[in-house]
């Protein structure tokens, strides 16, 4: 049974369709001993991939790809990883995007294939004053 209905499924074709170079999505997840959330986000990512030619998926085992999952600081399972033409676009997610982090999936997928951030111009020039390196997380739940 699909996640995404008929309508949603069009609106988030058409968001996607400016997309102009590749996305890959890196997924960590295990066979074993993973969490329900692990095949939800297999799911999704799927149903998104499949809407948009430019979006492909790529599994990594997160016992076994050790390698992977401290090059891109990998510490949870199901965790997302997000190139944009196979560069790391820098942008993670943990867990199940679903409800509220849905829409933040789908956003960071549109940077990642546009290249394109729409943020203030104040946003903007703060984040030009950075000038060190910055870890940022932002947490969503569902309330």
């Amino acid at each position: 049974m699909a996640l995404l209905s008929p309508q949603d499924e069009q609106v988030l074709t058409q968001h996607l369709s400016v997309i102009d170079r590749p996305v890959t999505i890196l997924l960590f997840t295990q066979a074993i001993g993973a969490s329900e959330s692990a095949v939800v986000t297999r799911q999704v990512l799927d149903e998104i991939a499949r809407l948009n030619d430019k979006i492909t998926i790529q599994e990594k085992n997160f016992i076994l790809d050790l390698d992977d999952r401290a090059k891109y600081g990998v510490d949870k399972s199901p965790g997302i990883v997000i190139l944009s033409d196979g560069q790391d676009a820098r942008m993670r997610m943990f867990g199940a995007p679903t409800g509220y982090e849905f829409v933040g999936l789908g956003e960071a997928i549109l940077i990642a294939g546009t290249g394109k951030v729409d943020l203030a111009d104040e946003t903007l020039a703060l984040l030009a004053a950075v000038n060190e390196p910055t870890h940022i997380q932002v947490f969503s739940t569902p309330t």
